[in-house]
Order: C-alpha cells, then structure tokens, then sequence
C-alpha cells in the first residue's frame, strides 16, 4: 500500500519532523483562490471585476502574461 504525500511526516533540515499540512495540494490551492475572491470582494470591486482580475492573476501564475 503506498502512503499519500500528505500523511507522511517531512524531515525538517534541522533533522526534526516537520508538521505536515492535512489539506493537498488541491485543497490549498481552491483555498488560495478563495482568500484571493474573499479579499477583492471585500476590498469593494464588483463580482465583474474581481472575475477579471483572478483571470488575470491565474494568467500571470501560468506564465502566459507578464507579471
């Protein structure tokens, strides 16, 4: 049986065992994206706007505008 990536303890560089993070990549990931809308929305531009902007942001991640 091979074990998930996030039910195995790291090794911290200091030999000591790093905390490991419950959520996947996946998962950090949407969440990422939901602070990001929670904070355009709550910063005051519209759903409208805030759709372009986290296009944007997603295109700048992926390399395909400059940032």
């Amino acid at each position: 049986m091979i074990a998930h990536a996030r039910n195995v303890p790291a090794a911290a560089p200091n030999g000591a065992v790093a905390e490991v993070s419950p959520l996947t990549r996946a998962e950090l990931y949407q969440l990422t994206l939901f602070k990001w809308r929670y904070a355009l929305d709550r910063d005051g531009f519209t759903a409208s706007e805030a759709e372009q902007l986290m296009f944007l942001k997603w295109r700048a991640a992926s390399g395909r505008v400059a940032a």
